[in-house]
């Protein structure tokens, strides 16, 4: 068997670790390149809906439900075309606060989370479904594998904001479509690509409406 002298054990050796720093650094790029633009997409999507943005994170406390301005908001996601602001989603427990848009396309998922259009809007009944990243674009649901039972997650409207507290966090495989059918009970259900870094599985977190009410602005 030939051997390498030393001096082509020492050019082949850094011949590997130049490619191994050039693929690091060619991720890590990557990933510092996806999160502006995302960031930069979230900045115009507040500015194309003020009111959605600057509206009050529902009182978690709230148990009521109040659909008197609900006729607005199904006015208003009616008209949205695809990549346009649907609504914004906040979640203290894994420090989540970002607008979704309407569609789960990739061009989409890239502006942030996407309300999946064949699921139900929120409202009185029926399930609203939201995909978004695990990975990449500012990884809005990096840290949807930590949410746990009882844990709340806020839904604004342009009109409305829906208040939702998580029941249960599970795995699914991609084709289990079926956590996205529609409910008789007012449901929201979340999914990202499960583990991170891989589109092997699906992690599905789905909560309860628990209280509805008008945005303050709006009172």
């Amino acid at each position: 068997m030939t051997r390498l002298r030393p001096s082509r054990r020492v050019f082949v050796a850094r011949l590997a670790s130049n490619c191994l720093f050039g693929i690091a650094l060619g991720l890590v790029a990557y990933y510092g390149v996806t999160d502006a633009l995302a960031a930069r997409s979230q900045q115009l999507l507040r500015a194309e809906a003020p009111r959605m943005a600057a509206a009050t994170v529902a009182d978690e406390g709230a148990t009521a439900f109040d659909f008197s301005a609900w006729d607005k908001d199904k006015v208003y996601w009616a008209s949205l075309g695809s990549g346009e602001p649907f609504g914004r989603i906040a979640c203290e427990a894994i420090g989540l606060d970002a607008v979704v848009v309407k569609g789960v396309a990739p061009r989409d998922l890239v502006r942030g989370p996407g309300w999946a259009p064949y699921t139900d809007v929120p409202g009185p009944q029926g399930n609203c479904g939201i995909s978004g990243h695990r990975t990449t674009y500012g990884a809005p649901f990096r840290r949807l594998d930590k949410l746990k039972a009882g844990d709340v997650v806020t839904l604004v409207g342009l009109y409305t904001t829906f208040r939702y507290e998580v029941e249960r966090v599970f795995v699914v495989r991609p084709e289990q479509v079926e956590v996205f059918a529609t409910t008789e009970e007012p449901s929201l259900t979340l999914t990202a690509c499960h583990p991170p870094y891989s589109a092997r599985y699906r992690i599905v977190v789905r909560a309860k409406m628990v209280a509805a009410a008008p945005n303050e602005q709006d009172e």
